[in-house]
């Protein structure tokens, strides 16, 4: 009969202890980390996917021991429905509308991080309207009634003096295809553009009434997940997060950079387009993922005052940064953020 092995034996019986003795929240931890994770897009814009191809590109991700799996799902209620399924465990989308409303739903949703605290929007207008004073009484063409550009219009309205309901008309037209068919056809005397449909018209001759980046303080680019995700997966959690402030502190070095990682990780268009829209966009980048309170308590307190969600809704019950802390904690630690 083959005898035990005195050494092996020792060494089995050290790592029984030392599972029995390890914390059973770090044990479960340990046990429950992901290491590929599903993110829904609801763009494929520069703008939107810079921050993320250029982790991926240069290896943010995978010195954090992640996989990224992207998918995309147009329209930030379908990127929700598919976060709440679980069908994916992040999102990047456009506004705070929708993670706000489904909070108010009662869906485990929370914004936990942004990565513009501006609008990526520039306003344009038709070529005999070149000023916020030609826009009154005239229509404004916005992609859908309580959509986030109707949103953003009515504040840059109101920024300038305007009453969004009596001094101008605002008809939802949809998608961009649309809104630029009726600015050139003279349908309507301005609307919302993102980046690089905005330098297109540029080129064409419509004059730019606004560089939404520039004056609205709100975030547009959001990262939500759902709360579940972040309790069960905080250590994937925190390295996904990681991962990307070094590919958004990558983009933001400056634009030689940023537009080199973007062709690096795939991103297609014309250098001169992708350049002039990146002069647009950048300065509505965050340095560290964090979230500007104060404009989305601005959507909050316009669905408050429209009826869209109850009054007791608060700022607290949708935004939760405790993970982003961590990141951006140990991040500061190793160096690598100020």
């Amino acid at each position: 009969m083959e005898r035990p092995n005195p050494k092996a034996s020792l060494y089995f019986l050290f790592i029984l202890l030392f599972s029995i003795l390890l914390p059973p929240a770090a044990r479960q931890s340990a046990a429950q980390e992901k290491k590929t994770i599903r993110v829904a897009f609801v763009s494929l814009s520069w703008h939107q996917e810079l921050p993320f191809r250029a982790a991926l590109v240069r290896g943010f991700f995978k010195e954090q021991g992640l996989a990224i799996e992207p998918i995309l799902i147009r329209g930030g209620p379908a990127a929700i429905a598919a976060l709440a399924s679980g069908d994916v465990d992040f999102g990047s989308i456009g506004g705070a509308q929708a993670p706000i409303r489904s909070r108010a739903r009662g869906l485990d949703i929370f914004i936990i991080g942004s990565l513009s605290n501006r609008v990526n929007y520039t306003m344009l207008g038709a070529r005999d309207v070149r000023s916020v004073r030609d826009l009154k009484g005239k229509i404004i063409g916005v992609t859908g009634a309580g959509a986030f550009s109707d949103f953003v219009v009515r504040m840059f309205l109101k920024q300038n003096g305007f009453d969004p309901d009596k001094d101008v008309i605002l008809r939802p037209l949809g998608g961009t295809v649309l809104r630029v068919s009726a600015l050139e056809k003279g349908i309507i005397a301005a609307a919302p553009f993102s980046a690089e449909e905005a330098v297109g018209l540029l080129k064409k001759g419509f004059p730019m009434i606004s560089n939404l980046s520039e004056t609205l303080a709100i975030p547009q680019s959001i990262l939500v997940a759902r709360g579940e995700v972040l309790e069960k997966y905080p250590e994937t959690s925190k390295r996904f997060l990681k991962a990307l402030i070094q590919g958004l502190r990558l983009v933001r070095s400056g634009k030689k950079e940023a537009m080199q990682a973007g062709y690096d990780a795939g991103l297609k268009g014309d250098p001169d387009i992708v350049g002039r829209a990146y002069d647009l966009y950048q300065a509505a980048y965050t340095t560290d993922l964090s979230v500007a309170a104060e404009g989305i308590q601005l959507m909050l307190d316009e669905d408050i005052r429209n009826g869209v969600v109850d009054k007791t809704m608060t700022l607290d019950k949708v935004v939760n940064q405790r993970v982003l802390k961590r990141a951006q904690d140990e991040l500061r630690a190793e160096g690598r953020l100020k």
